[in-house]
């Protein structure tokens, strides 16, 4: 294999507060599109707990995964972060 070849798809998560996307830049190699949405999940949850934490005026409203061409895969929006019980 040469040298600097991935052999896992990259995954990119950005964070889309308010009007404003957060872009990830470098992005992750990732066994598939589950694992990336795990992290997507997790790092959700930790800058949202930071946003109520903070009172931030412009809290996450949505978690966006895309490939390594751009291509959006999913779109979460912040509802989906929350744990069942807080759902409600």
């Amino acid at each position: 294999m040469p040298c600097g070849q991935r052999t896992m798809p990259r995954f990119y998560i950005h964070f889309q507060k308010g009007d404003q996307v957060v872009r990830d830049n470098d992005g992750r190699d990732l066994p598939g599109f589950k694992e990336a949405k795990a992290i997507a999940m997790a790092s959700a949850r930790e800058i949202l707990a930071e946003d109520i934490r903070l009172v931030a005026d412009n809290p996450l409203n949505a978690v966006i995964i895309t490939d390594d061409g751009g291509r959006e895969l999913t779109t979460i929006p912040v509802i989906d972060v929350l744990p069942e019980p807080l759902k409600d």
